[in-house]
């Protein structure tokens, strides 16, 4: 009870937002402040914040408030939904898509099967599971832009470059045409560092792409072990798989953050 107490706590700023901000709810306290501007009243307007805050209160209060605002189907959760794994180019990331979109056909499944008392229970972990495939979405994304930008970069010829132009420093004698070659090996230096951190940055996407596969692929069985349990499973149970999945949504959303660098990656070749 605790750790189900625990993740209401930790999603409530979010679903008292969306409440908040909610378009009825909004026009209610304004038309309430409009009114009472229009009467300089001090009632109405006291009315209007009472009306305001009973309907914030009815949201918070109601179970489907909170699915559909935890479900993710705002238009930015929507359009964070998994790319057709048909449209990507790079394999790598095709594949674990594939794997990601099939696992989650097969959680799917098991979760009809469950009764509903699990399902029930399982209400904040599936919503921490539309926040990971969000954030799957965007790694592929981002995935598939660094591995198309390498692919139009060759390293081996910025190599190249680097060591020609040390060696034309070294082979001049004037000294204005020694610091421009110092310059351009510098350049090439910082060019060929970027590219390293790129390639690095794209191989931790991959990792993390096939951290969510095999955390997606290992559910159904998770879900199929509380069935059997029913009502013998614990809710210590069902929070420590809400805890694994926050504390992985967490770890995500900082690497997508180290990643706001790459972002727009603008390197000379």
């Amino acid at each position: 009870m605790a750790e189900r107490e625990s993740a209401l706590v930790r999603h409530f700023p979010r679903v008292l937002a969306r409440s908040a901000a909610g378009a009825v709810n909004l026009t209610v306290a304004g038309a309430g402040a409009l009114s009472a501007a229009a009467l300089h009243s001090w009632p109405v307007l006291a009315l209007g914040g009472v009306a305001y805050a009973a309907l914030v209160a009815w949201d918070l209060a109601t179970p489907g408030f909170w699915r559909e605002t935890l479900s993710g189907n705002s238009k930015e959760e929507v359009s964070a939904r998994l790319p057709d794994a048909d449209s990507l180019r790079d394999a790598r990331v095709r594949d674990a898509v594939r794997a990601i979109a099939a696992a989650r056909a097969q959680l799917e499944r098991t979760l009809k099967e469950a009764p509903e008392s699990v399902r029930s229970h399982l209400e904040l972990v599936l919503s921490s599971l539309h926040e990971l495939e969000g954030r799957a979405a965007r790694l592929a994304v981002r995935g598939e832009e660094l591995a198309r930008f390498l692919g139009q970069v060759d390293p081996g010829a910025v190599r190249e470059q680097l060591r020609l132009a040390a060696q034309q420093a070294a082979g001049t004698r004037d000294a204005e045409a020694r610091a421009q070659y110092e310059s351009a090996r510098a350049a090439r230096e910082e060019q060929l560092s970027a590219l390293v951190d790129i390639d690095a940055a794209r191989e931790r996407v991959l990792a993390n792409l096939s951290r969510i596969a095999a955390t997606y692929q290992g559910l159904p069985a998770k879900v199929m072990r509380l069935h059997a349990l029913d009502a013998q499973a614990t809710e210590s149970m069902y929070g420590d798989l809400n805890e694994e999945l926050g504390r992985m949504n967490g770890e995500l959303g900082a690497f997508e953050e180290t990643l706001k660098s790459f972002h727009e990656v603008r390197v000379g070749t």
